[in-house]
């Protein structure tokens, strides 16, 4: 068996969490409760997590439709990076117990913050630069 919070395979002395109409393998109570921390945070944070990606992609929009010249992408660059942040408070958006089947809810999380940082990163790059004139 695969434990659903870290990855780690194991044969005897696991437990299994109930969630819905699914059932999980989990290989100690170290990962059951950090499993359970995990789910009760995402009932907690995914519409803000939503909420946020949604005022993010306003911004493309604005850029898109109502900005022109220099600052024509400020708006889009606002919204990634409200959009990355998003992802590294929040990164429950894109993951589900379909996704934890193939990668535990550990490297999962980490992937999405991870990629959460490089957005944020790069949108202020881009703000820098067009402000800078670079």
């Amino acid at each position: 068996m695969k434990c659903v919070y870290c990855g780690k395979e194991y044969s005897e002395g696991g437990t299994k969490i109930r969630v819905s109409n699914n059932t999980f393998d989990v290989c100690c109570n170290e990962c059951k409760k950090l499993t359970m921390e995990y789910l009760e945070k995402d009932q907690k944070y995914k519409t803000r997590s939503y909420l946020m990606i949604f005022c993010g992609s306003i911004g493309f929009i604005l850029s898109t439709f109502l900005f022109n010249g220099t600052y024509k992408l400020v708006p889009m660059y606002i919204g990634m990076v409200i959009m990355g942040v998003s992802l590294i408070l929040y990164p429950y958006i894109f993951q589900s117990f379909i996704t934890f089947t193939r990668y535990p809810i550990k490297k999962a999380d980490r992937a999405v913050r991870i990629g959460g940082v490089v957005i944020t990163l790069l949108s202020l790059v881009f703000l820098v630069l067009t402000f800078t004139g670079a």
